[in-house]
């Protein structure tokens, strides 16, 4: 009898592992086809930035400014909040709707006193924080002060995307994926009008540009609303911070606003140090970064957006062995996609750069520079996005604490790193030191994970990487040959953008005949009787 049952479970976890796949990765491209389309409007955004702004003071100037709010956005909201609720959630819904409204209009109330609270007090102390955020801007009255006007009109976008923020998270337990990875386009679109309409009419056109923030923030809140009704639940916060949900959730967010912003703070941390360097380091930080955030959020964010709320599930359920099954296969497809996508800019870096910023004040030299950090970055993109893959397996287990060690593990590698490798390689140097962080921050979360729960990637899972590896090799080889035999156009645009398509899906295209003919399924296997 117990051969039979024995036998019993492991044809359901057979046919769970068959069957969980090509949903995970359903769901992930669903997250990913809408990150594409804000992705892409966001380059058409930096686009219009760079042409408007250029490299200099002004771009520095609004760079960091709009950084502090983005900052606290992803330390507070947006990541940390997620990993904090989704579990909390899902445990509140097993005990009936009734039960997890009440829950969240009580962290509604907390949330929106909270940030109320802290807009304010940010606004009027902007100074302090410019002190931290940008150290070296003080001895140069010019970009102090336009950076100190520019961030105090945009701190207020920090409180409405949290509320967003928080919409998100709540979608996303109940597999509503769409709205929140759709919402970032909003802001794209704010910034694309200021920077086509107001900014001519503005003697400053980063105000201009500041009104196109709040904008952003404005209409990302405002869409949750409908979203959030369809599901059941309008929002009615109350002040109750002693309910027992509410005292879980902020148990978890503690930990987590670390752990999961691991990667922000070593950006920041870059950004502050570059403000040490000549005029210029802090906007070849952010142009190449927004480069690098395609893929990791495409791959790495979309995968671990996906997975939180399945692996919850499977936590609470009591099934260890499936949650660890379906992170195996989601690390597995990671590394094959990944590893592609990061020789890709390794190899286009310079020509990218070119085709997409190369206008108006943005010169060849910004071009030259920039594609350098973006190299530097690139290195990091595996390890960008299995760190928080990993740190999600970690809170879907309500472990928030051992993210939190590590990544402040992380941190301190990261400042060391920057301070060692900034004076020999400048920006770049700051670039390198965040990616280097990161494989630390990654290595630490697998031999944790490891550990506790056994091998994390099965037989498959290694065939796969190494099906990847051998499929990039004649990719590369079609990159070198283009490169060789056709010279990247120096001036004309349209000639530039055809070059880069032609090296793009060309590029891929060979990875992926060759990832066929190494036996990879690009498809999944049909379902048979």
């Amino acid at each position: 009898m117990n051969g039979k049952k024995s036998n019993k479970t492991g044809k359901n976890q057979a046919g769970t592992k068959a069957e969980s796949s090509p949903g995970l990765l359903k769901t992930t491209g669903t997250i990913g086809a809408w990150t594409l389309i804000s992705r892409l409007l966001g380059f058409v955004r930096d686009i219009l930035l760079a042409r408007v702004l250029g490299a200099g003071i002004l771009a520095d100037a609004f760079f960091v400014a709009l950084k502090l709010p983005n900052f606290f956005r992803r330390m507070f909201a947006e990541g940390t909040l997620t990993v904090a609720l989704v579990p909390v959630l899902a445990a509140e819904r097993k005990q009936g709707e009734a039960a997890a409204h009440d829950f969240l209009n009580a962290l509604a109330g907390l949330l929106l006193a909270g940030l109320l609270i802290f807009t304010v007090l940010g606004m009027l102390g902007m100074p302090l924080l410019l002190y931290i955020f940008a150290p070296g801007f003080h001895d140069e009255p010019e970009r102090w002060q336009q950076t100190l006007l520019l961030a105090r009109w945009m701190f207020p976008y920090m409180a409405m995307i949290s509320l967003a923020a928080m919409s998100w998270a709540i979608l996303n337990c109940y597999r509503r994926f769409a709205i929140a990875a759709a919402s970032p386009a909003l802001l794209n679109i704010s910034l694309i009008f200021a920077a086509i309409v107001l900014a001519p009419s503005f003697t400053n056109p980063g105000l201009a540009l500041a009104c196109g923030v709040l904008l952003g923030g404005a209409l990302q809140l405002g869409i949750q609303f409908p979203a959030l009704k369809r599901i059941g639940w309008t929002p009615r916060p109350i002040w109750r911070v002693a309910h027992p949900a509410v005292k879980r959730t902020l148990k978890l967010f503690g930990p987590a606003v670390i752990g999961v912003a691991a990667v922000q703070i070593n950006i920041l941390v870059g950004t502050i140090l570059a403000t040490l360097l000549p005029v210029g380091a802090v906007s070849y930080l952010y142009y190449s970064d927004r480069i690098v955030q395609l893929p990791l959020a495409l791959f790495g964010i979309a995968m671990g957006t996906a997975l939180l709320p399945a692996l919850s599930e499977h936590f609470t359920e009591s099934r260890p062995e499936t949650a660890v099954a379906e992170l195996g296969r989601g690390l597995g497809w990671l590394i094959w996609i990944t590893l592609p996508a990061m020789l890709g800019l390794l190899m286009l870096a310079e020509p990218i750069i070119i085709t997409l910023f190369e206008h108006g004040r943005f010169t060849h030299a910004d071009s030259f520079a920039t594609a350098h950090a973006l190299q530097a970055y690139a290195l990091g993109l595996i390890a960008f996005c299995w760190a928080r893959v990993l740190s999600t397996a970690c809170y879907a287990a309500k472990d928030s604490k051992t993210p939190m060690r590590f990544a402040i593990i992380s941190v301190v590698a990261n400042i060391i790193l920057a301070a060692g490798l900034m004076w020999p390689l400048g920006f770049v140097g700051l670039a390198l030191a965040t990616s280097l962080a990161s494989f630390v921050n990654t290595g630490l979360l697998i031999r944790h994970l490891h550990q506790k729960h056994g091998r994390i990637l099965d037989a498959d899972g290694f065939r796969r990487m190494l099906r990847a590896c051998l499929a990039c090799l004649p990719m590369l080889l079609f990159l070198f040959a283009i490169k060789h035999f056709w010279i990247f156009p120096a001036d004309n645009k349209w000639l530039q953008c055809a070059w880069l398509a032609v090296a793009v899906t060309g590029g891929f295209s060979v990875f992926l005949l060759g990832a066929q003919l190494c036996g990879e399924r690009l498809l999944p296997a049909r379902k048979t009787k």
